[in-house]
């Protein structure tokens, strides 16, 4: 009997571990079919067009809305701006120094320090006040709303004095006047209807193209009904007026008709 050494013992199945993975990495997968997931494809196109459509119509509603509100944050600058240039310009006009910019350090009034001494034959005390209120400042600050004041109510006299001095308009022109301011708000809201109707119009151009399609298929059957009961398309008022036209004329023109028939 051949003796075997240790290593060969302890590494005999090291062989069959290395053809055990081969044989497992040299496996083919196993191929499976999922019935349901087919089906659900080949059945599915109809809802996967329809949830695209809806996709998109959402992407539209979102568009739609973030420029609402980029409109409106710009508006709203826009205001901002206007108003700060209108109070400068009404500062400039009242000759009042500009209004300090917000980075600007605002001026500090230095406090005003009191001390007094006050003793007696027990003990003594020193007491110390300390204010920030200025009486020349305030009566300066009235003085100077008081004068204000007065031009304002000047202004506004000469103002209410020159708005009287304007003749009054004719009821005509009022009528004119008023006309006119009704037919541009009209043209103004037809403008933003049409412009909102186009803005929220999701359809696609199939779907555009089947109802065009839809309409011209109405107007042919219409067509073909009217020449099936004798009538010619675009002579429908001539054949139901006569040729006295609509009316009382038409129903002259018919009895007309009526009795040179019987002649």
């Amino acid at each position: 009997m051949v003796k075997r050494s240790n290593v060969s013992l302890l590494t005999e199945g090291a062989a069959y571990i290395q053809r055990a993975k081969k044989a497992r990495a040299e496996q083919v997968d196993e191929i499976k079919f999922d019935d349901t997931a087919r089906r659900e494809y080949l059945t599915g196109f109809s809802k996967r067009k329809k949830q695209r459509t809806e996709d998109r119509r959402n992407r539209a509603k979102e568009r739609d809305k973030e420029a609402h509100k980029e409109a409106v944050r710009k508006a709203r600058k826009d205001l901002q701006e206007r108003a700060e240039e209108n109070e400068r310009t009404v500062r400039e006009a009242l000759g009042l120094s500009a209004k300090k910019e917000s980075g600007d350090e605002e001026e500090q009034v230095e406090p005003t320090t009191i001390e007094a001494e006050f003793s007696d034959e027990e003990q003594a005390a020193t007491v110390t006040i300390t204010e920030d209120f200025d009486p020349s400042a305030a009566v300066r600050t009235y003085v100077e709303s008081a004068d204000e004041g007065s031009g304002d109510e000047d202004e506004a006299k000469a103002k209410a004095k020159a708005k009287a001095t304007v003749p009054i308009l004719p009821a005509s022109s009022r009528r004119a006047e008023q006309r006119a301011k009704r037919e541009k708000e009209l043209a103004v809201a037809k403008a933003n209807k049409k412009e909102e109707k186009k803005s929220r119009s999701m359809e696609t151009p199939a779907e555009k193209k089947r109802g065009r399609e839809m309409d011209q298929r109405k107007r042919q059957k219409k067509i073909d009904k009217d020449r099936a009961r004798g009538i010619e398309p675009g002579h429908r008022s001539k054949a139901a007026g006569g040729k006295g036209g609509k009316g009382a004329k038409g129903a002259k023109g018919a009895k007309g008709n009526k009795k040179g028939g019987r002649r």
